[in-house]
């Protein structure tokens, strides 16, 4: 979405296409890092699992030069308790981050035992679940790939960051 660019990452209806770090030079200047994210850890075994978790928050906690962290949640599913604690975890570890819920135009479809509720609501729920335990939120952006929608204030957000990196780098 943000690039343009559809080979540059796979995309799938299965989870756990991005098994390694994927470093995107942009503009020759800067670096976009796609880290294997849970459905990653949901295909993967027990061991790889623990050791994605614990590669995971040390790439998160020892780089130097990470500058922002934008944890994508599926705003087409009610809010998931895996998303909750890593949105936690960044909090506590105070790790920079925003919120981009993604798959905002896609609706699931309700089954016998679900009923599927529309991207807002789920947004609006994973919002509140925040808000009980947080004086304020991150940055949130609301996504889509198919339609467009959020990138231009993404990249206006990406932008800005980038600035303000530069500007307080030393020379």
């Amino acid at each position: 979405m943000l690039t343009e660019s559809v080979m540059l990452a796979k995309v799938s209806k299965e989870p756990g296409m991005t098994k390694l770090i994927n470093h995107y030079l942009v503009n020759d200047s800067w670096h976009l890092v796609d880290l294997p994210g849970y459905g990653f850890a949901k295909t993967a075994g027990k061991e790889d699992r623990e050791k994605w978790l614990s590669f995971t928050k040390d790439y998160f906690i020892s780089r130097d030069h990470l500058v922002h962290v934008l944890l994508l949640v599926d705003a087409s599913l009610p809010p998931q308790q895996v998303d909750l604690d890593c949105a936690d975890w960044l909090a506590e570890c105070e790790v920079p981050f925003a919120i981009a819920f993604t798959k905002l135009d896609n609706v699931k479809r309700s089954t016998k035992k679900v009923k599927a509720t529309p991207p807002a609501r789920n947004i609006a729920d994973f919002k509140r679940a925040l808000s009980a335990k947080w004086e304020r939120l991150p940055w949130c952006f609301e996504t889509s790939s198919k339609t467009g929608t959020g990138k231009s204030q993404l990249l206006g957000y990406i932008a800005s960051l980038r600035q303000l990196h530069v500007a307080n780098v030393p020379t």
